[in-house]
């Protein structure tokens, strides 16, 4: 590792202050680390730009899409993250290098030598001091959850001394700890009325430390010490006992929350907890505007693409299982279903809104006339077919004219709520708490209320939270790693995934076979008018997208990059041993 560390000179350069007292500083090409701090100033955009590391930005929602969730077109070899998804990567991936940053690391024990010098008062050093802990702890966690076992520096290193081995994961878990309480207790206790959007504040870090302490917990069934379901659980409560205290809750409108156009709203960031702030006129024609954009217009190129698994997650508005409701119609599949399936996914007969009223249509995967984009045989573009049948539009800013503007949610209060639930059931069973944490969630959308009657065990509620975090979190990078913690990567994974193929069941809820044609909606003013569409192969379970590869324990761990283990000229840092 004779690079691990160096210093990234370029984020004192771009957060240098202005020409108010220019003549009285070094040159620009003379700013060193000991010749830039020298103000408060200078230690507030030091650590302005260290966000970027601390905040996952918007490929964080893409792991969503490297799960059972999202479906890839088999000409689209080049997606992001491909080798992921299917089980192809190595250490030589560039994917699997996504986490492995110590530049961030070095930087945070730059801040910490510099800052006890610099005069301001208590309550700003606080601040700074605990949003580099979270940076930290954030940092670690993220290590941690991909490669388990990573190096751990606690000071700034000279190259000399820069080649060390890994920590076991216990240890890196534990350092996790230690920084994201540190920022719990020096950041700042803040509402979403009087905090400024996209900033940590203790409510942050107290949701980091239950994440942490969660994923923990499951993905080693509580063998690393200090990581239990009731400590979790104890996490979880204390943040959403922070959040009620200061003004968070859910927000009226579950869509609104990931659309560009209503992210800064009172309602929605009465809920969102953390985000990675994306402002119009500076973040537009990025991501919300074409990966999330269906093809219908010729602009977006509808990346993410629900799987039929995902779609049929969905529970009828019965809050039965599509098998077992005698809501569902095979014919009509998307009748009557947890209402934010249409929230998410356009699915053929579902009306695209956009901000604009009269940029309005019918989304019809299954039509194929010509000039449908859409069309899951399309040839307007073979790589961008949607050849699932489901376009994922859940952070599709709906802006026809300054789209691209969306902002991506790290945490919000709905997360807290399941997070809740999911431990304090792990740790006792279920009780009234968890029943009214998860159907808070459920309530927002008018789906029915859960309690002892309808979920009565343990592993029915575990069953309920699993399926709550995908229908309700699908699309914020929450999926690809619940898969590995709960350890069903080769349940959901390891298999080939098939286009569009709409279950019939039996009386009992066993399968009975797939329909070949479902009535789609072809009216704007008058939902009853539909027409017959077919499904392509859908009488033989649809076509073939790709096969997942997940048949070994090795998947539920990244390897080292290569490039890291290259670079240790003493040959302290080694391979995962599942990776040898």
């Amino acid at each position: 590792m004779k690079k691990l560390f160096y210093i990234v000179i370029s984020v004192i350069l771009l957060f240098a202050p202005g020409c108010k007292k220019y003549l009285d500083r070094a040159p620009l090409n003379n700013v060193t680390v000991s010749t830039f701090f020298q103000t408060e100033s200078d230690i507030k955009q030091f650590v302005d730009g260290l966000y970027s590391s601390m905040v996952p930005n918007m490929n964080t929602p893409n792991f969503d899409f490297c799960s059972d969730l999202n479906a890839l077109s088999p000409a689209r070899g080049d997606a992001a993250f491909t080798d992921l998804s299917l089980g192809s990567f190595n250490s030589t991936s560039g994917s699997i290098s996504f986490y492995w940053d110590y530049s961030s690391i070095r930087n945070a024990y730059i801040f910490f030598d510099k800052v006890k010098n610099i005069p301001m008062t208590e309550e700003a050093r606080r601040l700074y001091t605990g949003s580099v802990n979270y940076l930290l702890a954030y940092r670690y966690f993220m290590m941690f959850r991909a490669y388990e076992n990573v190096p751990i520096v606690r000071e700034v290193l000279e190259v000399n001394k820069s080649d060390i081995g890994s920590s076991p994961k216990e240890e890196v878990f534990a350092e996790a700890l230690k920084q994201v309480n540190d920022a719990v207790a020096n950041l700042p206790s803040l509402g979403p009325v009087n905090r400024e959007r996209g900033r940590l504040t203790k409510l942050a870090a107290l949701t980091l430390k239950a994440d942490l302490l969660l994923y923990t917990a499951s993905r080693y069934k509580e063998a690393v010490t200090g990581a239990n379901y009731q400590v979790a659980a104890d996490a979880a409560l204390a943040a959403i006992t922070e959040a009620d205290a200061k003004g968070y809750g859910l927000a009226t409108s579950y869509p609104k929350l990931f659309i560009a156009a209503n992210q800064a709203a009172a309602d929605a960031q009465k809920e969102i907890i953390l985000e990675f702030v994306r402002l119009q006129n500076i973040a537009t024609g990025s991501s919300s505007n074409y990966n999330w954009r269906p093809r219908h217009d010729g602009i977006g190129i509808a990346s993410f693409l629900g799987t039929q698994e995902l779609v049929d997650m969905y529970e009828s508005t019965n809050g039965k299982p599509i098998n077992k409701s005698s809501l569902y119609d095979p014919l009509h599949p998307f009748a009557n279903r947890d209402p934010r399936l249409t929230h998410t996914i356009l699915y053929p007969g579902n009306v695209a809104t956009t901000i604009d009223a009269s940029d309005t249509w019918i989304s019809n995967t299954l039509d194929p006339v010509a000039n449908n984009r859409d069309y899951m045989l399309s040839t307007f573009n073979p790589r961008d077919a949607s050849v699932s049948g489901y376009i994922n539009i859940k952070y599709w800013d709906r802006d026809p004219v300054a789209g691209g503007y969306g902002s991506y949610i790290v945490y919000r209060y709905a997360e807290l709520l399941l997070m809740y639930a999911e431990a304090k059931n792990e740790a006792s069973g279920p009780d009234e708490k968890v029943y009214e944490a998860i159907s808070k969630v459920r309530n927002r959308v008018s789906m029915p209320l859960v309690n002892a009657s309808t979920h009565p065990s343990k592993a029915d509620v575990r069953a309920l939270v699993r399926n709550e975090r995908v229908v309700e979190l699908v699309g914020e990078g929450k999926r690809y790693w619940d898969v590995r913690r709960w350890g069903i990567g080769e349940q959901v994974q390891n298999k080939p995934f098939y286009s569009m193929h709409i279950s019939r069941f039996n009386a009992d809820g066993s399968f009975a076979g797939y329909q070949d044609k479902i009535y789609v909606r072809t009216s704007l003013t008058n939902s009853s008018t539909e027409a017959l569409f077919d499904i392509p192969s859908g009488a033989t379970g649809g076509r073939l997208m790709t096969t997942g590869v997940f048949n070994s324990a090795k998947y539920y761990v990244w390897p080292i990059p290569q490039s890291a283990l290259n670079s240790s000229y003493t040959g302290s840092l080694k391979q995962h041993s599942l990776w040898k």
